[in-house]
């Protein structure tokens, strides 16, 4: 797991006994909190479904984007850079963006040419972008 990434806050409803394990795991130091121990729980379970989560990925990839638009993006952190966008606007290509973690969004795109090279955007997960690229990535952005 990435330390240095900023964590997401998730809320959620746990049975009476099943907290009381927890807590008894707590007290005993295996885990330093309650929290610590929903976060490694969680890694455990995604790892374990990780081959699982490839397939769905791909599996959405393929009914999110139905054109022949090539697709960037995959598993994890993926930047969208400046020059891969340039490089789409030279062959007059759209490019399709699916992303399963986080999108990293170059400073250096502008609204421009965003708009002129990227047909469609769906992420599961964040996008890190400036304030007016969020707004124009919103508008491309699949449901």
């Amino acid at each position: 797991m990435d330390t240095n990434m900023k964590s997401e806050k998730v809320t959620i409803n746990v049975g009476t006994m099943d907290l009381a394990k927890i807590d008894l795991l707590v007290d005993s130091l295996e885990y330093s909190n309650r929290s610590d121990f929903c976060r490694i729980a969680i890694r455990e379970l995604l790892e374990k479904h990780s081959g699982e989560l490839e397939k769905l990925h791909d599996q959405n990839k393929k009914i999110q984007f139905d054109s022949e638009n090539p697709v960037i993006g995959g598993i994890g952190i993926r930047r969208l850079s400046c020059g891969e966008l340039k490089e789409a606007l030279q062959k007059s290509q759209k490019v399709d963006v699916f992303v399963t973690g986080i999108l990293l969004v170059d400073q250096s795109i502008t609204t421009e040419l965003l708009d002129a090279t990227v047909e469609n955007i769906k992420v599961y997960g964040k996008i890190q972008a400036s304030p007016e690229l969020l707004a124009a990535i919103k508008k491309k952005g699949r449901q």
